[in-house]
């Protein structure tokens, strides 16, 4: 059985996964988790347990050292924002957590017929994979799957940053882009795969097979540029 737990230690994982990879760091405040994403600008606390001026005030500052264009705070949806709108933080999207399970059946007969459209990239072996579409000469979309290391008896892998180009969508080509990186997971020892999903993503999720098993939230403080 996945848990709500699962699904923001696993996102947590990501986020400290890709912050390393990008020149990034995680690091930590009183009771608070945080990774500093320079692609993106994004400093974002993962799901933290207290939310207090001792941790804020400083990962605020390192915010504005490193000139971020935001910040945000992923919570679960029993947390209160506590002093957050205090420090101009707006309530954000909503994560959808889904879980689906994966066996041989499910798998084979999603990837009898490969996508040409699509081509997959193992950035870390047995670990990370890059899902590309394109449609002829022009990029068509993309997503990740993560399986994180040193899980227990978990074998939990999550889909990431799903996109598909707005002229390609209702194309088959967000289900091929699962499909691509389900076998890669499965194959790699994944039983279960996860993903946070908007209102609106979560509808190609279903007929995928996901199920809805809680809801997040996000508060946001968008910064002037430097």
């Amino acid at each position: 059985m996945v848990t709500l737990a699962d699904c923001q230690r696993t996102q947590h994982a990501w986020f400290r996964a890709l912050a390393e990879a990008t020149g990034g760091r995680a690091f930590s405040t009183h009771r608070m988790d945080w990774v500093w994403l320079p692609e993106t600008r994004e400093m974002l606390c993962l799901f933290p347990s207290e939310i207090t001026e001792a941790g804020l005030a400083p990962a605020l500052a390192e915010a504005e050292r490193r000139g971020a264009a935001s910040v945000g705070i992923w919570m679960n949806a029993a947390m209160r924002e506590g002093i957050l709108p205090q420090y101009r933080f707006e309530r954000g999207w909503q994560p959808w957590w889904m879980t689906r399970a994966l066996d041989v059946e499910t798998v084979a007969s999603s990837s009898e017929e490969a996508d040409p459209r699509v081509s997959l990239t193992a950035l870390v072996e047995h670990q990370v994979w890059l899902a590309t579409a394109r449609s002829g000469d022009d990029w068509a979309g993309r997503s990740y799957a993560y399986l994180p290391p040193d899980q227990g008896a978990k074998h939990l892998a999550g889909i990431f940053d799903m996109i598909v180009a707005p002229e390609q969508r209702r194309t088959g080509l967000g289900t091929a882009l699962l499909n691509t990186l389900s076998e890669a997971a499965f194959n790699a020892g994944a039983e279960h795969l996860l993903l946070n999903a908007t209102p609106d993503g979560q509808r190609l999720y279903r007929k995928y097979g996901f199920e809805l098993i809680g809801k997040g939230q996000t508060w946001w403080l968008h910064l002037p540029p430097s």
